[in-house]
């Protein structure tokens, strides 16, 4: 029956092509979702984006949410290779492939989630776009729901009780994290990560505040040790496949555009920064100890992750970009940002 009425809408553009943009092919995007259907990014963040493009196109483009087409880290070739249209994935969850996006992984960037997207967004924009590592999709927009801080099991008071600790890693950047700090790291999705804790097969994560709250991890992991800007972050992404956006009609698109970009890092991150100032206060009235790195604890932190920026800018640099610069264009916008919005950058 599908194939049917696709023949018929293709055939029917073959017809009137060259008319008029009015008779362009409705497009339904297949988005397939591995979270929960009550989860954040699809109830405040996706849904009200499409309802957006929906009105944008005069009902021309539209979203079918579909369960799970395939694991969390398959998302972004599942949508290459058109099994889904249209997909949310994390750039960690398929470690070294992505090496450009890791750079808003990397330590001590931002803790503000609508600050650190947007510099993000304008940093890759400007020097890794056209490096193609999203090659087979156009990209919709690149997002950061707030810096990880240090969750662990209860009896962890300091620093130096965390060596030895089993650590939940979403990526090859975090993993280097836990090792640098003499952590063991135990890989997988955020969707095994419940499971992991509440087991005692891991004993915490790098994780954001909101998303602790959502997957009721709190309980297992009442200590949160925190530094200015985060020991890492997690790059997010919404893709469409070439093959799905050019069944889109140029008009379209561009209404599509304008509610992607930075318009989408500032709208999907400015939602979990909301999110994430509310956790905090939730989480700490719930019990959660709280441990703030200040002072010569924090300098000495500062010091043994130093060498992870330093690996990042090498391994970038290989790639073709001016890593450096990218560095230096991205620590200016952090406090650009900062300013235009009136906010504090950590």
């Amino acid at each position: 029956m599908m194939k049917h009425t696709l023949f018929a809408a293709l055939s029917g553009l073959a017809l009137l092509a060259g008319t008029t943009s009015a008779l362009a092919e409705n497009v339904v995007l297949r988005f397939s979702n591995w979270l929960p259907p009550t989860h954040p990014i699809i109830t405040d963040m996706l849904e009200p984006w499409a309802a957006d493009v929906a009105a944008a196109t005069e009902g021309r483009v539209t979203l079918q949410i579909l369960p799970a087409l395939g694991a969390p880290g398959a998302h972004f070739d599942m949508v290459r290779n058109g099994v889904a249209d249209i997909a949310f994935g994390v750039h960690g969850y398929t470690p070294e492939r992505f090496k450009l996006t890791e750079m808003v992984e990397l330590p001590f960037t931002s803790e503000n989630a609508q600050v650190n997207s947007i510099a993000n967004w304008r940093t890759y924009q400007q020097f890794f776009m056209d490096a193609n590592e999203h090659d087979g999709t156009h990209m919709l927009g690149i997002w950061v729901p707030g810096s990880y801080q240090l969750f662990t099991r209860a009896g962890v008071a300091s620093v130096e009780d965390l060596d030895g600790l089993r650590i939940r890693v979403p990526g090859a950047t975090v993993e280097q994290i836990a090792t640098e700090l003499g952590m063991v790291s135990i890989s997988s999705p955020l969707t095994e990560a419940y499971d992991q804790i509440s087991r005692g097969i891991i004993d915490g994560m790098f994780q954001t505040y909101g998303t602790v709250l959502d997957f009721n991890m709190s309980e297992h992991m009442p200590v949160v040790i925190t530094v200015p800007g985060g020991f890492a972050a997690s790059s997010q992404f919404l893709v469409v496949s070439d093959a799905a956006w050019d069944r889109i009609s140029p008009e379209d698109q561009a209404a599509i555009d304008a509610l992607s970009g930075e318009a989408m890092a500032s709208r999907f991150a400015a939602v979990w920064q909301a999110h994430n100032a509310e956790a905090i206060e939730e989480l700490v009235a719930g019990g959660v100890t709280r441990i703030d790195l200040e002072g010569a604890e924090l300098e000495a932190m500062q010091a043994r992750l130093a060498p992870i920026w330093d690996q990042w800018i090498a391994d970038a640099s290989a790639r073709g970009v001016d890593a450096e610069a990218a560095v230096a264009f991205y620590q200016e916008q952090l406090d650009t940002v900062a300013a235009e919005l009136g906010v504090a950058r950590d």
